[in-house]
């Protein structure tokens, strides 16, 4: 049998991963202090973390193979917030609330762990410019999927920008954003991550946080969307034009995704999009140009033709929907209709 680390003094946790580990074939090495913590923490061993040992984990460095243990003395008795952020921190798979996480944790100790399935889809939405509603649409997107019964993750590409909690009305939502989350590398759980973020109307978010913050690296990105594909149906990217010109800065290789650029009806729009897909294409991304009707001496057809490539489809222009913005609502209407359309013409 191999044996696995249980870093806590508490007899009780230690008493009950004992028995979970030896149904599995699994001895358990119990260790109670910092010392013995620091010298097995650089080791590939399988280490449970009881919670009344995390503050002596603080200041160590991220590491795989990790799970935190927190044991629930009543029925109301729930994993703190805190709890969650410091696992992150550390780059545990789960908190685990026992005996609630019995089943959960008896598997991981046996090596037999469960991903999803199949691959979530991956749809990237940029503006030809400044003020595009491309923000907009990829919220409007994100709200369709998750009524259309999927499990939705909506990631802010513009780390330096106000963050799209604002366009959701959970700016003073708790939960995870960019700052907590731009050193994020490897393999993260969904059962880690996801209870972590902020879920504004039924959709997970990874918005910025009006703070100044370093930008993410590839490495970040990569374990991001990867846990995104693996965790949600769909996962909706709102991601600048600079940032999106940048490939090599996010994109992981062999990704699958699909671009959509929102062009609005104004010359200058139109001349910045030429640019932005003769770039894409140099850089071997595909992408699909949506126009948003700002002018009507302009239609989609002479878009079309000027940037010599079809237009997907026409975003109605509605003043209600900057009025919903600025209020942290959602947009409804017929923008919210063509949303849904959107989605559901992609999704099938």
């Amino acid at each position: 049998m191999t044996s696995t680390v249980l870093a806590s003094t508490d007899p009780i946790m230690i008493d009950h991963v004992r028995t979970l580990a030896l149904a599995g074939g699994k001895l358990v090495e119990v260790i109670e202090s910092a010392n013995e913590l620091a010298k097995l923490w650089p080791t590939d061993q399988f280490i449970v973390l009881g919670a009344d040992m995390v503050d002596e984990a603080v200041g160590l460095p991220k590491r795989h193979n990790l799970a935190i243990v927190h044991w629930q003395y009543g029925a109301l008795d729930v994993v703190p917030p805190q709890l969650w952020h410091t696992a992150l921190q550390l780059g545990a798979e789960h908190v685990v609330a026992l005996p609630e996480g019995d089943a959960w944790l008896a598997e991981r100790l046996t090596e037999s762990i469960v991903e999803r399935g199949a691959l979530g889809r991956m749809l990237i939405v940029s503006g030809a410019c400044g003020g595009s509603g491309a923000s907009t649409l990829a919220v409007g997107l994100a709200i369709a999927a998750e009524l259309a019964g999927k499990n939705v993750l909506l990631i802010d590409g513009d780390i330096h920008g106000g963050g799209l909690d604002l366009l959701l009305g959970a700016e003073a939502s708790v939960g995870a954003r960019w700052p907590e989350l731009i050193h994020t590398s490897g393999r993260v759980s969904t059962e880690t991550l996801l209870p972590a973020l902020p879920s504004p109307h039924r959709v997970a978010l990874i918005s910025a946080a009006r703070k100044v913050s370093e930008s993410p690296m590839l490495p970040a990105w990569e374990s991001i969307i990867n846990f995104g594909r693996h965790s949600c149906d769909v996962v909706v990217i709102d991601m600048p034009r600079e940032q999106m010109l940048n490939k090599d800065m996010w994109a992981p290789s062999e990704l699958e995704c699909e671009l959509w650029l929102v062009v609005p009806t104004r010359i200058r729009a139109v001349a910045a999009a030429a640019v932005a897909l003769e770039h894409c294409r140099n850089i071997g991304v595909h992408a699909e140009v949506l126009v948003r009707q700002t002018n009507r001496s302009m239609s989609a057809g002479d878009i079309s033709r000027a940037l010599g490539t079809p237009v997907r489809a026409v975003l109605p222009e509605d003043a209600s929907v900057s009025v919903a913005a600025e209020l942290g609502e959602l947009a409804g209407g017929g923008y919210a209709k063509a949303c849904s359309s959107l989605f559901q013409e992609w999704w099938t």
